[in-house]
């Protein structure tokens, strides 16, 4: 029996009262438990459990349990410092100084926070530093200073090595070598004997300054190795390797090597019913062995695959007892999905699929509705799998691989494992995959007729079932103060630009509606609808909004979404039309959007990752309620990748 959590876009589910529940974050609880509990000085605790997350890499997760506990005493600067910290990891360093500015830094004095915060404030410039030295050096100048003085100021603070090794790197890529190697002795003066793997990857870094390659190397090593499955700092030695950027350090990446994250599918237990055997019962233990193998062979990793009965359930076993991380996607709501993909296989597998669960770090539902026998679900699905693996892979600086059960010559089903090694491949991403013909001892291709991905019978709908659309709402902060005798002149100019930018588009919307200043599009893939918004926001964005009336600040507010929608005619428009839970879901994003932002859910995210779209960047803002009670979403930013 599976127990539903309250709808929302993304779940962390446990097992629980024999089946499923929602991860209780219990050291948060509601706004006014929290509060009592900064009072009661568990802020600490908090703290500590954010600390754990930051270690295990969870950066998002972080930044949620950050966002909830954060409650705005004094006390709640370390809250902010780490909110900063988990930003920053994510690349959004514009909402990492957000955070960082609400700290007094003098009220600090000279406490261990204080030399973090500090530190931060240097990482910032340095990060803007490293956006900046190619489009605009002499601001990258003032940004490498900056980073230099912030850094030197929290050396001074604490006399570690830390704040030193990094306004050594930043003085040697600022041109003052002399400078460089006298604080890279200092720091090498001020490591302690700790031995953990900050320790030895100052040390390196301090030695690669120096020009001690070898010895470099061999703490770069051993870092890596103390480090484990800390797959954040991993990627924090691997940025300021690559930042540094000197022959020399390019060549010590491979002694720091990324975590392995894994996008997974793979076929499931034959049916009952199957006429030509693929994967037998009797293979299972085969599988099961070449899968741990391979798991071995590919080091730390992280792995994102659904969760049937067969190949799924045997590699999130694989991970789970290997001890690594596994983020399980569901196409639709559980109960169907037990129904359509473990059930048939019986009872053992039910129960191995609810610890798969109980044990994930993170388990998502694609959409909550029931499966109604649209395959377009498990398509979704599969494309957020492989969205979020790309998502995760870039923020630890690592390469994402693709990793199969199947036969090579299945054919290519909606969401089925064939077609999403395809999709993979297309990108130029590397597929590695585990030959079920060879485990078999049967090289003989199988018949298409035989080669279901889903072993379960599926109802049969209207060909006008759900489709996979990427939707859009926007409106203008203040419309509804607009005097009437600026209607006209708003209307040109709103529904003008908007009308000039979807005429200019190369991919139009499929849809299109308006009321007032709403706005209610329709597109077929994500990247067609980022176009328009990143567009729209930048048009609107010089608008005089005074010359009609509105307040200066005036400023347009963007939400986008990607899921299964149904296709229907409107008899009264005249037109085809879009309706379901997900436009629902879109229109309770608009109204919580920042003014003048674009914010779009973990789902178009991951869409929009997964077409390999490099033309816009999405940054992790956090976990927050809709509109109208409408649950949670897990949001990002979006922005022209050339935006800072």
């Amino acid at each position: 029996m599976l127990a539903l959590p309250l709808p929302i876009e993304t779940r962390k589910l446990e097992r629980a009262s024999g089946g499923l529940c929602r991860r209780a974050e219990a050291e948060l609880g509601s706004g006014s438990r929290r509060q009592t509990q900064g009072k009661g000085g568990t802020l600490s605790d908090i703290a500590s459990k954010i600390r754990e997350t930051l270690d295990a890499g969870l950066n998002t997760e972080a930044l949620d349990l950050a966002r909830q506990a954060a409650v705005g005493d004094a006390r709640t600067a370390e809250l902010n410092y780490l909110g900063a910290l988990a930003s920053a990891r994510m690349g959004a360093i514009g909402e990492a100084a957000q955070w960082l500015a609400r700290i007094d830094r003098d009220a600090l004095g000279s406490s261990p926070l204080a030399t973090e915060v500090w530190s931060l404030a240097g990482r910032i410039a340095k990060e803007r530093y490293s956006v900046a030295r190619d489009k605009a050096p002499e601001t990258a100048g003032d940004f490498a200073r900056a980073a230099i003085d912030c850094y030197r100021h929290a050396f001074g603070i604490s006399g570690s090595a830390y704040p030193a090794v990094n306004a050594a790197t930043m003085a040697m890529l600022s041109g003052d070598p002399a400078l460089a190697r006298s604080l890279a002795q200092q720091a090498l003066s001020a490591i302690d004997a700790t031995g953990d793997h900050w320790h030895h990857a100052s040390s390196g870094e301090a030695l690669l300054l120096l020009d001690d390659v070898d010895s470099a190397r061999e703490h770069y090593a051993e870092a890596h190795r103390l480090a484990g499955n800390r797959f954040g700092d991993i990627a924090a030695m691997r940025r300021q390797l690559r930042l540094i950027g000197s022959p020399a350090a390019r060549g010590l990446l491979e002694a720091v090597p990324a975590p392995r994250v894994i996008a997974f599918s793979g076929h499931m237990i034959d049916g009952p019913d199957r006429s030509s055997p693929r994967f037998p019962a009797s293979l299972e233990p085969r599988v099961a062995l070449a899968l741990r193998e391979r798991v071995a062979s590919l080091g730390p990793s992280i792995g994102y695959a659904q969760a049937a009965c067969g190949a799924d359930i045997l590699f999130l076993e694989a991970l789970h007892d290997a001890g690594m991380q596994t983020h399980v996607v569901l196409p639709f709501a559980p109960v169907d999905y037990v129904h359509s993909s473990v059930g048939f296989a019986g009872g053992a597998w039910i129960a191995r699929f609810e610890r798969a669960l109980g044990r994930a770090s993170q388990v998502t539902l694609a959409t909550e509705e029931a499966f109604l026998g649209d395959d377009v679900l498990f398509e979704h699905a599969g494309n957020l799998i492989q969205g979020m693996a790309f998502l995760r892979a870039k923020e630890l600086s690592a390469q994402p691989v693709m990793l199969t059960v199947h036969d090579r010559g299945s054919p290519e089903l909606a969401g089925g494992t064939a077609a999403t090694a395809r999709a993979w491949s297309r990108k130029g991403g590397c597929v590695e995959n585990i030959d079920l013909a060879a485990l078999r001892g049967d090289a003989r291709p199988e018949r298409e007729s035989d080669n279901e991905d889903v072993s379960a019978p599926r109802r049969s709908l209207p060909a006008s079932a759900r489709s996979l659309q990427s939707l859009l709402f926007a409106d203008i902060t203040g419309f509804s103060r607009l005097p009437e005798q600026y209607a006209p002149r708003f209307v040109e100019v709103f529904l003008g630009t908007c009308k000039t930018i979807l005429d200019s588009l190369e991919h139009a919307a499929v849809d299109a509606n308006t009321l007032g200043d709403g706005l209610y599009l329709v597109f077929d893939r994500p990247s067609h609808a980022a176009e328009f918004a990143v567009r729209l926001q930048k048009a609107l964005g010089v608008v005089d909004w005074q010359a009609m009336g509105l307040a200066r600040e005036t400023a347009a507010r963007i939400g986008l979404h990607t899921g299964p929608v149904l296709r229907t005619f409107d008899p009264v428009m005249g037109k085809t039309a879009f309706y379901g839970t997900h436009v629902n879901r879109t229109a309770r994003l608009e109204p919580i959007v920042r003014p003048g932002h674009i914010f779009v859910t973990e789902a178009f995210a991951a869409s929009l990752a997964a077409e390999d779209e490099e033309r816009f960047s999405c940054s992790y803002i956090g976990a927050m309620p809709l509109a109208k009670h409408f649950g949670e979403a897990r949001l990002y930013r979006l922005q022209s990748a050339t935006d800072d």
